[in-house]
């Protein structure tokens, strides 16, 4: 009986100990480690940033670790001491850079905790407007027609838009040339100008050029229509679902934070997210807030790490 009283007493107390390092954190500046200095996952890093700091009560400050296509910040988070104050904002960089750096130091799904999802942004199958192709139908048929003519741009070798026209290659069966950009801006300015045929970016970047005409959208690759665009059908009612694939933003923590800590951020965070005022932010900048269990975005980096190395496997991509 005195042993039973000892173990319950040490797990009251250790149950203890973990209820008031929450009630305690933080007690000093968090930082927010960007794998990139401009763009979405930038305005994305700067908004939590600001919201966490009100809630938090302490600062909550970016910090923009490029380099090597996300992998510097990756394993700058990962090696941090699993404390609670190095976090990482990324996006399909995380599950995209173990199969295409084999010099990736880290794993990013162990060695990363999971805490929140954070958003989405809807991708955009567009062509140049002298571009003869109409819609999605008229793309297949005319790629087919032309095998390895059409040419498409991405931002760079295995960026996430790379993957995805990839991913619609296999799907499809078309046969397109990659022409690698510095940025996906930069392919995307080469696609108005009709020097290249295609590309797959993100929609916030190509709502006003379709808008204005500078590009004809064929298909956004999501499940619902977006209201910026409402007349451009989605890649799944036109009979491809295989093929929706969004850029989403999340927040990860070195492995070993505690779960206390874990489970604070990511009850912040989804606090923030359900506010009107922050899906009236992301509706202007074109990103859809997003909610899961810490379970169910654990399980979506699985799905997400999975998805790409088959890409990369079937289409035999090499990158080193």
């Amino acid at each position: 009986m005195r042993q039973l009283s000892f173990f319950v007493c040490l797990l009251a107390t250790l149950l203890s100990s973990g209820i008031t390092l929450a009630q305690n954190y933080p007690s000093k500046t968090i930082r927010l480690v960007l794998p990139f200095p401009a763009g979405n996952n930038y305005l994305v890093g700067q908004f939590l940033a600001e919201k966490l700091t009100e809630s938090l009560g302490q600062p909550v400050v970016i910090e923009s670790k490029a380099g090597a296509g996300g992998s510097v910040a990756i394993e700058m988070v990962a090696k941090a001491p699993p404390d609670g104050y190095t976090l990482l904002v990324t996006s399909p960089t995380l599950t995209i850079s173990p199969i295409i750096n084999s010099k990736l130091k880290v794993n990013p799904l162990k060695d990363l905790v999971p805490i929140a999802i954070v958003g989405s942004i809807p991708n955009i199958f567009v062509v140049s407007p002298t571009s003869p192709v109409k819609n999605f139908k008229e793309f297949l048929d005319y790629a087919k027609s032309r095998p390895g003519q059409l040419t498409y741009g991405t931002g760079g070798i295995g960026s996430s838009n790379h993957f995805a026209v990839e991913l619609l290659k296999i799907t499809t069966g078309v046969d397109l040339l990659h022409i690698p950009y510095p940025s996906a801006t930069a392919a995307m300015t080469n696609v108005v100008g009709g020097q290249i045929d295609l590309i797959v970016g993100g929609l916030p970047a190509s709502v006003q050029l379709v808008k204005s005409g500078q590009l004809r959208a064929i298909a956004i690759l999501t499940n619902q229509r977006s209201p910026l665009l409402p007349d451009v059908p989605t890649i799944a009612e036109l009979g491809y679902p295989e093929l929706v694939v969004d850029t989403w933003y999340g927040v990860l923590a070195p492995a070993g934070t505690k779960p206390e800590i874990v489970d604070k951020l990511h009850r912040e965070i989804v606090r923030i997210m359900k506010s009107p005022n922050t899906k009236e932010y992301f509706a202007k900048a074109g990103i859809d807030p997003v909610i899961l269990t810490r379970q169910e975005f654990t399980a979506f980096l699985k799905n997400d790490y999975e998805k790409w190395l088959r890409v990369k496997n079937t289409a035999q991509l090499k990158f080193d």
